[in-house]
């Protein structure tokens, strides 16, 4: 018991857009792991770049499991629409299953749109992650 077990990892190198007001899966951003042990926790890390098509906005997102809010939701505000922030959070979930599961993210707009790896004038902002470990307890 202790320490990880495993660990699996999802990088978006492509972008995404939405102007959806309800959480929306951001395609390409999901992993799936499938714990060893039902007494076992996940360790959910990500690191997102997320821009927005208008400025004064209160964007947010979200991680889920299945369909699942595991944490809570994340305002992700910009003060302007030129740039993109980087957002790194983390969560430790009890799935309390040996099933497989899938770890996603979800993002929502407040109005106009809301971006991945990239901001508000189309320009490029690198990568987003979602990685899962497996912590043995």
């Amino acid at each position: 018991s202790g320490g990880i077990i495993q660990m699996k990892q999802t990088i978006k190198t492509n972008t995404f857009a939405t102007s959806s007001t309800s959480f929306t899966d951001v395609t390409g951003l999901s992993v799936t792991i499938t714990p060893q042990s039902s007494s076992n926790k996940v360790l959910v890390l990500t690191s997102l770049h997320i821009g927005s098509g208008a400025s004064g906005r209160d964007n947010k997102y979200r991680i889920v499991r299945g369909s699942t809010n595991i944490g809570s939701d994340f305002f992700c505000r910009r003060e302007t629409s030129n740039n993109a922030i980087t957002y790194c959070d983390y969560f430790l979930d009890s799935p309390n299953s040996t099933s497989t599961q899938t770890y996603k993210v979800q993002i929502l707009c407040e109005n106009n749109e809301v971006f991945i790896n990239r901001n508000g004038s189309n320009q490029d902002y690198g990568q987003s992650t979602i990685l899962v470990m497996e912590v043995g307890m």
